[in-house]
């Protein structure tokens, strides 16, 4: 525990010190959001059924906080340091590679948290309002930065098997797709019949749904218990296939 804490820590220094490194991944979910409210909020006034009263930023909030928390960050840090030969020492450290991973993994966690606190202060400042109250804002904060967490195993596991700078940068825009193929402009039945099949279908629709009942419903448990199944399946599907290949990475 002790290793991933030293780890993690020095992570969280690293993102410090280059705020240039994290600033762009915040104005890609902020320009999709005014963009999105720009474009649709008068085609869906607050009177549109689904957003019970709303006004479109609130159903395009989940979106935005996915695209916040979704990025590449420590595999592109992992591929970094194999370049500069710094990974390699941290092999040769007495310490278990797992520490490696887990570090990486409690720095994304920090910067989660403080990603998606931001975009949901500005999805309030638009004009959004948490109908779960400030339990429920918290609630969401967590469950969107424990994502980003869960999905920082694919851009790791990418990142150790290729070595290789754009391979990994594809880990993020691979995830264009998963979240285009979900509800995120409308509901499941105002999409087409394909559309809707391909939506329910993708794990990622679980995961904005859960978020979205939490800004418009308030406490749908079956939404959140289907959120958080979700991003706890794929946090130990892709972090033990982080800690498998790391185990096995031959230097």
């Amino acid at each position: 525990m002790t290793e991933v804490l030293l780890l993690g820590r020095r992570a969280v220094r690293e993102t410090l010190r280059y705020p240039e490194a994290t600033i762009p991944t915040l104005f890609i979910p902020l320009f999709f959001l005014a963009v999105n409210i720009g474009q649709v909020s008068e085609t869906f006034p607050s009177t549109t059924p689904f957003l019970q009263g709303q006004g479109y930023v609130a159903f395009q909030l989940p979106v935005s906080l996915m695209f916040a928390v979704a990025t590449a960050t420590s595999g592109l840090v992992l591929v970094t340091e194999i370049d500069n030969g710094y990974f390699d020492k941290l092999l040769a450290a007495p310490i278990r590679r797992s520490s490696i991973i887990f570090g990486r993994l409690a720095s994304d966690l920090v910067r989660g948290i403080a990603a998606s606190a931001f975009v949901l202060l500005a999805g309030i400042a638009f004009g959004a309002h948490v109908e779960s109250g400030p339990l429920g804002a918290l609630v969401i904060v967590l469950l969107a930065a424990l994502f980003g967490v869960a999905y920082a195993g694919f851009a790791i596991v990418v990142a150790l098997r290729t070595r290789n700078v754009q391979a990994t940068n594809t880990s993020f825009l691979l995830f264009f797709p998963l979240l285009f193929l979900t509800p995120n402009f409308v509901p499941f039945e105002l999409l087409t019949p394909l559309m809707e099949t391909l939506a329910r279908l993708n794990p990622v629709s679980y995961v904005i749904e859960g978020l979205r009942s939490l800004v418009i419903e308030g406490w749908d448990l079956d939404k959140i218990a289907a959120c958080l199944g979700v991003i706890i399946a794929m946090g130990i599907i892709l972090t033990a296939l982080s800690l498998r290949t790391i185990a096995t990475y031959d230097r």
